[in-house]
C-alpha cells in the first residue's frame, strides 16, 4: 500500500501519567474547536482539560480534592469516569459523562450549561457504563451511543434535540444490519460477570457524522466493523470488516475519510480475546476512505516508539478542525500528534 507519508510531531503527557495541568491519565476522548483546540476527556483524572495545538494547558473542570488533585465528582461540571468528547458548529463541547450515566454541555470556557441522562433502560437513559460517543447533524440534534448496562445490554444509539430531550432510539444487540456487539456473548468477556458494564460487549462506541453525506457512522466494537447508516438507524453499508478489530473512537474529515483507533488484534479461535498477547504491532490507527479503502495505517515505527513504550488503551482520535493534516492519537498516557502528508 502507498500512502501518505506519516510524522510524529510531539507527544503531549508523561509516560507515567499525571494530574498536573497538561498531564493525563488513561485519556479516553479528544475532540477538536474550530481554533484548534483539543479537549481530552482526562478519564481516569475524572476531569475534561483544553489545551491548544501544541498541548500547553489552556483550562480544566472537575472536582478537586483538598490537595489540589481532580477526583470524581456528581455535581454540574463534575464528571465521573468520562469517556467521550464532542464539539458542535457553535464550538459548544458535550461530554459523555459516563458513570455518572448523562452528557454534559459546557462553553468554550469551561463554564458549564446544561446535561441530560439517568441511569436505566428507558428512553433517554444509559446503561451500565454510561455514554461512549456524540456526534451532531445539521440539524442540531444530539447522537449518543448508549453502550453497556448492568441490565442486559442497551447497545444502541439514542438521538435528542438541542435541549436534550429524547427524540427516538435505535439499535439493539446482535450481528445483523444495525445492531451492534453481537461478537461478544452479553455475560461478558471469559467468563466474568457483567459488574457496571465494564466486561460486558461494547457497542456502538465512537460516533461521527459526515457534513456531506449526512451519514452516521458508528464503531460497532465487537462485531469488529463500522456501520453507516441514515439518520433514522437505517444501515447504508458496512466497512472494516476483516481490517479492524475492536475499533473504539472514531472522526471524519471534510472529505468523509474515517479515522479509527483502538486496539487492532486478531481474536483467537473463541473469538473471546487476541491470538498472543497484546504488543506494540497491536496499537495504531486506520485511516479508510467513506467506503472503506485503507488508505494508511498509522503504526509503532511511525510513532518512533512511543506505542511500545504508552501501554493502556488506544481508543480516542482527532483530526484538527483548523488543519485536517494534524492528526492526534491517544497512546496509554500519552496524546501523539501527527502530520499526515497527503
Amino acid at each position: 500500500m502507498i500512502g501518505p507519508r506519516i510524522e510524529l510531531l510531539a507527544a503531549f503527557g508523561p509516560y507515567e501519567g499525571g494530574w498536573h495541568p497538561g498531564e493525563f491519565h488513561q485519556p479516553e476522548g479528544l475532540a477538536s474547536d474550530s481554533q484548534g483546540n483539543l479537549y481530552v476527556a482526562d478519564e481516569t483524572n475524572h476531569r475534561v482539560q483544553k489545551i491548544t495545538a501544541d498541548g500547553e494547558p489552556l483550562w480544566a473542570a472537575s472536582a478537586v480534592g483538598p490537595d489540589g488533585k481532580p477526583q470524581l465528582g456528581t455535581a454540574a461540571g463534575q464528571f465521573f469516569m468520562l469517556r467521550g468528547v464532542a464539539v458542535d458548529e457553535d464550538d459548544f463541547l458535550f461530554v459523555a459523562d459516563a458513570w455518572n450515566h448523562r452528557v454534559q454541555k459546557l462553553d468554550a470556557s469551561g463554564t458549564f450549561q446544561m446535561m441530560f441522562g439517568s441511569y436505566g433502560n428507558g428512553p433517554g437513559q444509559f446503561g451500565g457504563a454510561g455514554p461512549n460517543g456524540i456526534a451532531f447533524d445539521q440539524d442540531g440534534y444530539i447522537y449518543v451511543s448508549d453502550t453497556h448496562t448492568y441490565l442486559g445490554g442497551n447497545n444502541r444509539i439514542q438521538k435528542f434535540d438541542h435541549l436534550g430531550r429524547f427524540v427516538s432510539t435505535f439499535g439493539g444487540y446482535g450481528t445483523g444490519p444495525g445492531q451492534f456487539a453481537g461478537g461478544c456473548p452479553l455475560r461478558g468477556r471469559l467468563g466474568h460477570e457483567i459488574h457496571r458494564g465494564a466486561l460486558s460487549p461494547e457497542g456502538p462506541y465512537g460516533l461521527a457524522i459526515g457534513k456531506s453525506s449526512g451519514h452516521l457512522y458508528a464503531s460497532d466494537s465487537e462485531n469488529n466493523r463500522i456501520q453507516v447508516l441514515d439518520l433514522d438507524g437505517a444501515l447504508l453499508r458496512s466497512i472494516g470488516e476483516g481490517i479492524l478489530f475492536g475499533p473504539r473512537h472514531i472522526c471524519l474529515d471534510s472529505k468523509e475519510n474515517v479515522y479509527v483507533a483502538g486496539f487492532h488484534w486478531l481474536p483467537d479461535m473463541e473469538g473471546i480475546g487476541p491470538a498472543e498477547p497484546i504488543g506494540p504491532q497491536h496499537r495504531f490507527a486506520w485511516i479508510l476512505d467513506k467506503d472503506g479503502n485503507l488508505l494508511a495505517k498509522i503504526t509503532a515505527e511511525a510513532a518512533h516508539g512511543l506505542f511500545e513504550h504508552s501501554g493502556g488503551r488506544h481508543h480516542a482520535v482527532a483530526v484538527s478542525k483548523a488543519d485536517e493534516g494534524l492528526v492526534y492519537i491517544q497512546a496509554g498516557h500519552h496524546i501523539l500528534k501527527f502530520r499526515v502528508h497527503w
